[in-house]
């Protein structure tokens, strides 16, 4: 077979087409790259070179073939710049407390920004960056805050869950504002030049809101924004968790996809019966979690990826790639451990074959 890029090994497995190796994809990084690589957060989140160069040197180092980049609430779009209140717990990346939309009469107070600026402005320099860096060889990917999660951010998780039953007058109202808002967001995140993005309702789970729900008040507005960015462009990743109104069979399909995505599938058992319960033609990545890089021993984590993909591949002929969907750690001691099994997965997957 012929050699393929990064970039192109990770469009092809996504598309179901055989790569020439199985790509290795991670998602949220942040934490790990701070202690890894000697960054203070506020570096991470201020200094575009230093935190640009630091993913770099993670893709490269640990043989990845896409990243997310950036990961961090604070830079997505609704960061205090749209008047949304942060607190940073110490030396650790900060939550938001706090959103400006308290009631109707702050609605025409908020407006969509003519120009990205503050943590947004920062975002997009990094990604810029790392799109000039590595967009050409590798999946680089670049998370779209979505109209749903915008509101959350302006209004409160749970006072946006609210309205959906209580005041769906006005939460109909800021969900029209968070649309602009969000396609906002997706043309500047486009203009960077990344070569991957994807809409994300990060607050957007099975658990949070039912499938007739998301289908009635959430969907409609995730379509309209990707109708002005293009849905080709913008896929809509969450909405996969999901399933349809009134049809089991689709739910229970959603959800053995979200515990694959996350990695609540740590076993092989967990594997076959999240398996059973999706779709033939599902794209499955075979998910090492966060738990399992912080708490696994390197040859605990290796069986479970080779008991897994012998499944998945030769057993099942699903398409898949080794996913990290969460690689962080609370210090540097920490972060050297988990670079070693990252290491031990890139060695792994150089010499994993497929039929």
């Amino acid at each position: 077979m012929v050699k393929m890029t990064p970039q192109q090994r990770m469009i092809s497995a996504r598309r179901g087409q055989k790569p020439d190796k199985l790509p290795i994809f991670s998602a949220a990084n942040n934490s790990f790259i701070c202690q890894y690589y000697g960054l203070e957060v506020e570096e991470y989140l201020s200094n575009a070179d230093k935190c640009a160069s630091s993913h770099k040197a993670f893709m490269e180092e640990f043989g990845l073939d896409g990243c997310v980049v950036a990961s961090g609430y604070i830079l997505y779009g609704c960061g205090p710049e749209m008047g949304v209140t942060w607190k940073f717990p110490g030396k650790d990346f900060p939550g938001f407390i706090e959103g400006p939309l308290t009631g109707e009469n702050d609605l025409a107070n908020i407006k969509v920004p003519k120009a990205p600026t503050g943590y947004f402005k920062h975002y997009l320099e990094i990604i810029e960056r790392v799109s000039r860096y590595m967009g050409q060889t590798h999946a680089v990917t670049a998370n779209i805050l979505g109209p749903f999660a915008a509101a959350c951010f302006l209004r409160g998780i749970e006072q946006t869950l609210l309205d959906t039953a209580m005041n769906p007058t006005f939460f109909q109202r800021y969900m029209q504002l968070s649309t602009e808002l969000s396609a906002f967001f997706g043309r500047s995140v486009l203009a960077t030049g990344v070569p991957l993005t994807a809409l994300n309702e990060i607050f957007l789970t099975p658990e949070m809101i039912s499938p007739d729900a998301y289908h009635r008040l959430i969907l409609p507005w995730d379509e309209k924004v990707q109708e002005m960015l293009r849905p080709d462009v913008v896929p809509n990743i969450m909405g996969a968790f999901i399933g349809r109104p009134d049809d089991k069979k689709s739910q229970v399909a959603a959800r053995a996809r979200y515990r694959a995505f996350f990695g609540l599938c740590e076993s092989l058992d967990d594997i076959m019966q999240a398996v059973e319960e999706t779709t033939p033609e599902y794209y499955f990545p075979l998910t090492v979690s966060g738990r399992m890089l912080a708490e696994w021993e390197a040859g605990k984590i290796l069986r479970f990826l080779n008991e897994g993909l012998d499944y998945l591949i030769n057993e099942r002929s699903f398409t898949t790639h080794i996913s990290l969907v969460s690689i962080q750690s609370e210090s540097q001691e920490k972060a050297f451990q988990i670079s070693k099994k990252l290491q031990a997965i890139k060695a792994f997957r150089d010499e994993y074959k497929t039929p």
